[in-house]
C-alpha cells in the first residue's frame, strides 16, 4: 500500500512540474532599472576639492574620461600646485580602466571617432593617443621664441581633421591684455595650415574656442568670453547671446558672450549661455538670432525707475526657468536633447520635439529622475560636468564618477514629471 501511495504521489508532482523543455533551463536576469554606477569612481587629492570627473568622450569603442586634479610638477615651484587633470579609458563594456599617462603637461583633451586628441599647457603641442601601441604621439608644435609659451585651448574636428586654437605670448616678461597672440591651425591631407583670423587684441580679446561641433558643412565654435563664430574657409562671428532688452543693468562696455556649451540635435545648434535668463538656446540660421527654450517666465516691472539708487535695479526681475540651475553640459541621442548641471542632480529632457507618447510641448522640459534618489537617498549629490550618449546608454560625467542611464528607460522614468515644473 505504501508503495502505491509513493507513486501517486510522485505521479502527481511530476504532473505539476513544467516540462516544456528537455535541456536545463536557463534563469533570466531581470535588467536593471534606470540609474546606476558604472565601475569607475575618480580618486580625489587630500583636500576632496579637487580630482572630481570633468569630461567624457566616446572615442571609437572607448569611454575617456578627465578629471580636474592638481598638484604640483615639473613646471611649477615646488609646494605650488596647478591643473594637471588625469585622463582614463575603457573599453566599452569592460571593467577595466587605465590611466592614459604622458610626459607633457596636457591642459585639454577631445575625442570623437576620428580619435582621441589633446593640447598642452606652455608648449603649444598637439598629441593624439595611439590606443593598439599606448601611446601619445606629438602631431604638431606650434613654433615661437623661446621667451613666449602657448596653451593649446581647445580642439574640434572639421571634414575629418583636428582643428587646434592655441593662445599666448611671445615674452614671459609682458603679459597683458594686449600681447596675448593668438593662432589656428588645421590638419589637411598635405599637413598644417593656418587659418586664423585678422584680430587686434589691443581692442578685443581675440576669440578662443574650447569646443566646436560640425553641421552642414560648418564648424562651428564656442568660446568663454567672445561667443559662437562659424568657419566655411573664413571665420564669422554669429549673433551675441543676448541678454533680455529689460536687462538695463548691463554696462554698455560689457562685450562679455559667453558659451558653455555646444551640439548638434536634429540638424539644429542648440548652445548654454551663460547669461541671466537666456541658459539653453536654439539656433536661427536665417534670422542669425538666438531663442531661449528653456525661460519659461519673465517677469519684471516697467514702472520702476533704474536710475532711482534706491530702486530695485533688477526692477523686479524675475525667471522662471525649469532645467537644472546651473546647467553645464549638453548631449542628443538624434531623437532627444538632454541638459545637466547642478542643483537639481539629475539632467532634464527637451519636450518641445519629444514626441510620443508625450507629444511636444513648447519650451517644456522634464528631468530624468527615475530612481536617482529613493528611500531619502541618492546616487550622487555632486554636480554633473558633461554628458555623452553612446548606443542606448547616457553616461554622465558625475563630479563623484561616471553614471549611466539606459534610453530604454527614459519614456517611463519622466512619465510622472511635469513639463513646467515649480520655477525659480
Amino acid at each position: 500500500m505504501k508503495l502505491i501511495v509513493a507513486i501517486l504521489v510522485a505521479f502527481v508532482l511530476w504532473g505539476c512540474t513544467d516540462h516544456t523543455s528537455t535541456g536545463p533551463v536557463e534563469k533570466k536576469e531581470e535588467r536593471l532599472y534606470g540609474w546606476r554606477w558604472d565601475d569607475f569612481k575618480p580618486v580625489p587629492d587630500a583636500s576632496k576639492m579637487f580630482g572630481g570627473l570633468r569630461e567624457i568622450y566616446h572615442v571609437g569603442e572607448w569611454i575617456v574620461l578627465m578629471d580636474d586634479y592638481y598638484s604640483s610638477n615639473a613646471y611649477t615651484s615646488p609646494g605650488k600646485v596647478t591643473a594637471t587633470p588625469r585622463i582614463y579609458a575603457s573599453k566599452i563594456g569592460s571593467t577595466q580602466w587605465d590611466t592614459l599617462s604622458s610626459s607633457e603637461w596636457i591642459r585639454y583633451i577631445y575625442g570623437d571617432s576620428t580619435g582621441l586628441y589633446a593640447g598642452t599647457q606652455l608648449s603649444g603641442k598637439v598629441l593624439k593617443y595611439d590606443f593598439s601601441r599606448r601611446l601619445w604621439d606629438e602631431i604638431y608644435k606650434l613654433e615661437f621664441a623661446s621667451t613666449g609659451f602657448y596653451n593649446v585651448y581647445g580642439i574640434a574636428v572639421y571634414k575629418g581633421f583636428p582643428v587646434v586654437c592655441f593662445a599666448g605670448y611671445d615674452d614671459r616678461a609682458d603679459i597683458r591684455p594686449e600681447t596675448i597672440k593668438l593662432f589656428m591651425k588645421m590638419q589637411t591631407d598635405t599637413g598644417w595650415v593656418d587659418i586664423t583670423y585678422d584680430y587686434d587684441s589691443s581692442k578685443e580679446y581675440p576669440f578662443q574656442f574650447h569646443k566646436g561641433v560640425e553641421l552642414n558643412g560648418k564648424l562651428y565654435a564656442i568660446s568663454g568670453d567672445r561667443g559662437v563664430w562659424r568657419f566655411d574657409g573664413i571665420w564669422k562671428r554669429l549673433a551675441r547671446i543676448p541678454y533680455p532688452d529689460w536687462a538695463t543693468w548691463v554696462p554698455s562696455y560689457d562685450t562679455s558672450d559667453i558659451a558653455m556649451d555646444i551640439v548638434v540635435h536634429k540638424q539644429k545648434l542648440y548652445v548654454i549661455g551663460e547669461k541671466f535668463s537666456t541658459n539653453v538656446l536654439e539656433y536661427d540660421e536665417a534670422l542669425d538670432r538666438w531663442n531661449p527654450v528653456d525661460s519659461v517666465v519673465e517677469t519684471y516691472d516697467e514702472s520702476i525707475d533704474p536710475n532711482d539708487p534706491f530702486a530695485d535695479p533688477y526692477r523686479g526681475h524675475r525667471t522662471f526657468h525649469n532645467t537644472p540651475f546651473r546647467r553645464y553640459a549638453l548631449a542628443s541621442d538624434g531623437e532627444h536633447l538632454f541638459v545637466a548641471g547642478d542643483d537639481l542632480l539629475w539632467p532634464a529632457v527637451y519636450m518641445g520635439d519629444y514626441g510620443s507618447p508625450y507629444g511636444n510641448e513648447e519650451k517644456g522640459w522634464r528631468f530624468v529622475k527615475g530612481n536617482f534618489c529613493e528611500n531619502l537617498r541618492c546616487l550622487s549629490t555632486q554636480e554633473t560636468y558633461d554628458m555623452e550618449v553612446v548606443g542606448d546608454t547616457l553616461y554622465l560625467a558625475n563630479w563623484s564618477g561616471v553614471l549611466k542611464f539606459p534610453l530604454a528607460d527614459l519614456d517611463s522614468a519622466i512619465a510622472k514629471e511635469q513639463s513646467y515644473p515649480e520655477a525659480y
